[in-house]
């Protein structure tokens, strides 16, 4: 019996050591691991993958439908751009008349225009002439002569008026718009020229004519011309001139 008590004591000491160490395991605080978990090492040979790269977000939202570009308005439409058609220069008005009259300086004018086309000849019926050659549209005209002359003017409610330069001398000239479709110009025909006769006449409203002819370089009085025919007699010759429409040849 008394063998058995130490026994005894031993084991109830070491149930009491069991029960305190269970209950100071229990009262002790658990400690959590908030590292992440360590990568499982991959096997030899195995390749390695790296993480994707996350995607970047767009600037706009993708569900987003496109803004609308709003369709333009059919012409005729209210909004739609009025179109203003191309404008074109009306066609000059173009003068077909003819005009005699004088200068303020004695000389006799006459001009004579054709589909817009002007000749104009000035003469005192001595020695001085002048054959100028330009155009006649809209009201205004403007000739020039072979020695650098210039005429010009403006026309309208039959009368034309402007001015002749010459050098450093200037002549102011009305000419009135005769009511006939004759001619009131003639010149002597290139063939004439050629010869060495050079000559022009103005027929005026009155019946009576004027003139110059050049022969060999001298200007003399013209003889009177016979319209009908379009001769005359110069010291016994014959020279011919014809009526001027829109071209008096080569003297301008």
């Amino acid at each position: 019996m008394k063998r058995t008590t130490p026994l005894l004591t031993l084991l109830t000491g070491t149930g009491m050591a069991a029960v305190l160490f269970a209950m100071s395991a229990q009262a002790a605080p658990r400690t959590v691991d908030t590292g992440a978990a360590a990568p499982a090492t991959s096997p030899p040979g195995a390749a390695v993958v790296s993480p994707a790269a996350p995607a970047a977000e767009p600037d706009a939202d993708p569900a987003a439908e496109p803004e609308a570009t709003p369709a333009a308005p059919a012409p005729g439409q209210p909004g739609a751009a009025e179109t203003t058609p191309p404008t074109t220069a009306p066609p000059a008005k173009q003068a077909d008349s003819n005009w005699t009259g004088r200068l303020d300086g004695g000389a006799t004018i006459a001009i004579t225009v054709t589909d817009g086309k002007a000749v104009a000849y000035v003469c005192d019926g001595k020695k001085l002439e002048v054959w100028l050659n330009g155009t006649a549209a809209d009201g205004r005209m403007k000739l020039t002569g072979k020695k650098g002359e210039v005429l010009t003017g403006s026309f309208g409610d039959g009368v034309a008026s402007g001015e002749m330069v010459v050098g450093q001398r200037r002549w102011k000239f009305t000419a009135k718009q005769t009511g006939k479709p004759d001619p009131v110009l003639y010149r002597a025909t290139a063939q004439q020229r050629r010869a060495g006769v050079d000559g022009g006449w103005i027929m005026l409203p009155d019946g009576s004519q004027i003139g110059v002819v050049t022969r060999d370089g001298a200007p003399v009085p013209a003889p009177p011309l016979d319209p009908a025919f379009g001769t005359t007699i110069l010291d016994g010759r014959t020279v011919t001139a014809s009526p001027v429409v829109a071209d008096p040849g080569s003297g301008a």
